[in-house]
């Protein structure tokens, strides 16, 4: 049964309990009884008319935070189709060379990535940030990487910026080519 379906099926439940609760209540069901038995009647009632309401908050808060997640990861999926456009980019303004692909060993090409940004004061693990977003990682990769979570890979990346005094990934990349 889908969610929706269920959560219209426990607001209908919840409807006909409230309602038999008040007739209850009223004396228009049943017959003429004792005190004791109304009393267990009506805590019967409203102990299934709580579950039912318990279920449907639930139902219904289930439903609202597979809405944000699907909103979350259709902004995260932007995000990273944005920053590969400008990785692109920047790869066709600097020649079409691939940053991947730059000539040298890899020993060479993070020697050269230390001199640009020597003079920065970048704490050490600023630089491993730094190092990976050179590389061209996203935020997430860069998180699981370095087993941080998202939110302080964003706060270092921020950090590296105002050290650099870049604005994007685009800059940083483009001031460390530069060696500037």
């Amino acid at each position: 049964m889908g969610k929706q379906a269920l959560r219209w099926l426990l607001g209908v439940g919840y409807v006909i309990l409230v309602t038999l609760l008040l007739l209850y209540q009223m004396g228009v069901m049943g017959e003429k009884r004792n005190s004791a038995v109304s009393v267990l009647g009506t805590l019967f009632l409203g102990i299934a008319l709580a579950v039912v309401l318990v279920l449907y908050i639930r139902v219904t808060d289930q439903m609202k935070g597979q809405g944000q997640t699907a909103n979350r990861q259709a902004a995260d999926q932007q995000t990273e189709n944005r920053q590969a456009a400008d990785y692109q980019a920047k790869d066709e303004i600097a020649g079409g060379q691939d940053y991947h692909q730059e000539s040298g060993n890899y020993e060479e090409i993070y020697a050269d990535f230390l001199k640009a940004i020597q003079g920065c004061a970048l704490s050490e693990r600023e630089l491993e940030v730094a190092w990976l977003l050179y590389r061209g990682y996203t935020n997430r990769q860069i998180g699981e990487e370095l087993y941080i979570a998202e939110t302080t890979v964003k706060k270092h990346v921020s950090h590296i910026y105002q050290k650099m005094e870049v604005y994007s990934r685009k800059d940083f990349r483009a001031k460390i080519w530069t060696g500037k």
